[in-house]
């Protein structure tokens, strides 16, 4: 108790005084009934008086003076006043409430603009600039890193993932020939930029690898991190004296000092100087390592006041004392507080009087009302586990999904299991032992567990499916025998291979399926209805043949793709370099 009274704030700060539940106070006015009755109650002994004799008045009434009815009321509105003053809930000065843990991230930003293939640093700006990825991610940031490359148009290489190793493989394919659009389109790149980290709550990075910051970009730059929580680094892939544009040999790339001496007055923007070791990227990982776990901002509303009505308990329970008294109690004065007392429940209507709503889902989830206990829960992972025990898994994975940390990406698993989406909830448990690696064994029990029951599904629907063709199947199988012809050549045992028909199929060979071979699109169609059931049917009979083995290909139709769907009007600019 010494500890709990040491820790208040004193003295009392009036200005900030208030009550937590004001509408408690409202029980004054039945107090104030109680007090007129009881006052009021005190005079009729006086009107018998008059009317009984002075000789038979001891007989009648019991000996006492004033003290004896006005001592009792006192101490009962006292007791009383105290008590409803503690339930309203006084309140002075404010509890540190530790804000949410979440998690910063890294968005990478790589010029593919054709001044990228200039040789002022060798073997190339783009090259070095590769090398320098893979550097960075080999210093381990330990953030999630996405990767975006841009020129004319910006297109997102890779989304947010802490597998740096496949960030590096996409990047190692990168070239400026796979741009869709020539030129430098900053002002598109900061437009996706902010897409992809306006839903991050931490304050974050940007990591830019350009060889040229104009004055146009300059200004687009200060305006973003102005504007935003996160920070911008820039990584200079150019020498001081530059060099000329593969292509464009009148075009010499250079960087004006003057811009970057503009840019570096801004304390959310950092230049950093390209050096041979690997200290640039370094630092920048270091950094970014420093800053990683940021905590949201802390509330501010009323459930962050220190609830101050315990110290009424005492001076309360001291007069509660006195009514063992023999002609102190009035019993009936307390008739009220029965009913108060019966509102102590969580079940009841006046259940927010006594608890808080995280309170209340915890007692009704002791009690396995677990649907109710997730409609009383304001904390959202407790929640969440409410409805995964009430078998509401949908809203359970969408509730786990809001949290960030290792826990909530297991829990996240779970859920998905038990919808039947083996595959994100793999991924979930993989995500959850790379955020906190003592969950590995966990989430490696968890991944067996669901890719055995993927397994079970997925026999128990290729045996459920209905067999319209079993008797057609049996006539026609795949592998049609035709009887011998008196024409085909004599076949043995013997036979060598350079004796076998040059032409003509093997009296096995005719094989009855409608399964074609189809290359890849170049673009998606247009015009054309691909979502009716003749096309869907269509579609399962075809297979794809090999996929050219170079990513950046791939890469190369990807970013054409997105250019027709994205950026239809952006056309090359009079700069396209």
């Amino acid at each position: 108790m010494r500890e709990v009274l040491t820790d208040i704030h004193w003295p009392v700060d009036w200005q900030q005084f208030h009550f937590l539940r004001p509408g408690v106070l409202y029980l004054f006015l039945p107090l104030l009934l109680i007090l007129v009755i009881l006052i009021v109650g005190n005079r009729e002994p006086q009107r018998w008086k008059q009317l009984i004799a002075p000789v038979l008045r001891p007989y009648v009434f019991a000996p006492g003076n004033s003290r004896a009815m006005w001592l009792p009321l006192l101490f009962f509105v006292v007791g009383t006043s105290l008590a409803i003053i503690g339930i309203a809930g006084p309140a002075w000065n404010r509890t540190v409430i530790p804000g949410q843990k979440v998690q910063a991230v890294v968005l990478v930003a790589l010029d593919l603009s054709a001044s990228m293939d200039a040789t002022d640093i060798s073997p190339t700006r783009l090259e070095r600039a590769k090398l320098k990825l893979s550097d960075f991610f080999g210093a381990h940031p330990g953030a999630k890193a996405g990767l975006i490359a841009y020129a004319g148009t910006p297109h997102l290489v890779m989304p947010f993932t802490t597998d740096y190793s496949l960030i590096k493989l996409q990047a190692a394919s990168l070239a400026t020939r796979e741009m869709p659009v020539p030129g430098n389109n900053t002002q598109l790149l900061m437009h996706d930029v902010d897409t992809l980290m306006t839903p991050v709550l931490a304050p974050s990075n940007i990591l830019l690898l350009t060889d040229e910051v104009t004055a146009a970009d300059a200004a687009l730059f200060t305006n973003y991190v102005n504007t935003s929580i996160h920070h911008l680094e820039i990584l200079l892939m150019s020498s001081p004296r530059g060099a000329p544009v593969p292509g464009f040999p009148k075009v010499v790339s250079r960087q004006d000092e003057g811009v970057l001496q503009s840019l570096a007055v801004n304390p959310a923007i950092r230049i950093n100087r390209l050096t041979l070791d690997t200290t640039d990227v370094g630092r920048i990982a270091e950094r970014i390592r420093a800053h990683l776990i940021f905590e949201k901002d802390k509330k501010t509303d009323d459930k962050s006041w220190d609830d101050m009505g315990y110290l009424v308990i005492i001076p309360v329970g001291v007069l509660v004392l006195l009514w063992f008294r023999r002609g102190w109690a009035i019993q009936w004065c307390w008739l009220p507080l029965l009913w108060m007392v019966s509102a102590c429940s969580v079940n009841s209507r006046e259940a927010d009087w006594w608890y808080t709503k995280d309170y209340q889902g915890q007692v009704l989830y002791q009690q396995q009302a677990y649907q109710q206990a997730g409609e009383r829960f304001v904390d959202l992972p407790h929640k969440a586990a409410a409805a995964y025990k009430a078998g509401d898994y949908e809203a359970a994975a969408a509730l786990f999904a809001l949290d960030s940390s290792a826990t909530g990406e297991y829990n996240r698993g779970l859920a998905l299991a038990k919808l039947g989406r083996y595959e994100e909830a793999m991924n979930a448990f993989t995500d959850a032992a790379t955020l906190d690696p003592a969950l590995k064994n966990k989430a490696a029990n968890s991944i067996g567990k669901v890719s055995k029951e993927k397994m079970q599904v997925d026999s128990v629907v290729k045996i459920g499916q209905p067999d319209t063709k079993v008797k057609e199947d049996k006539k026609n199988g795949p592998l049609k025998e035709r009887k011998r012809k008196p024409d085909d050549p004599g076949l043995s045992a013997d036979t060598k291979v350079k004796d076998m028909p040059k032409t003509g199929d093997r009296l096995t060979d005719q094989v009855k399926s409608n399964i074609h071979q189809a290359q890849e699109s170049e673009s998606p169609q247009s015009g054309k209805d691909t979502t009716t059931a003749a096309n869907n049917d269509a579609m399962k009979n075809i297979i794809l043949r090999r996929p050219p083995a170079d990513p950046g290909a791939f890469l190369q139709k990807r970013f054409e793709l997105q250019r027709k769907r994205y950026y239809q009007q952006v056309k090359p600019g009079t700069q396209q370099w």
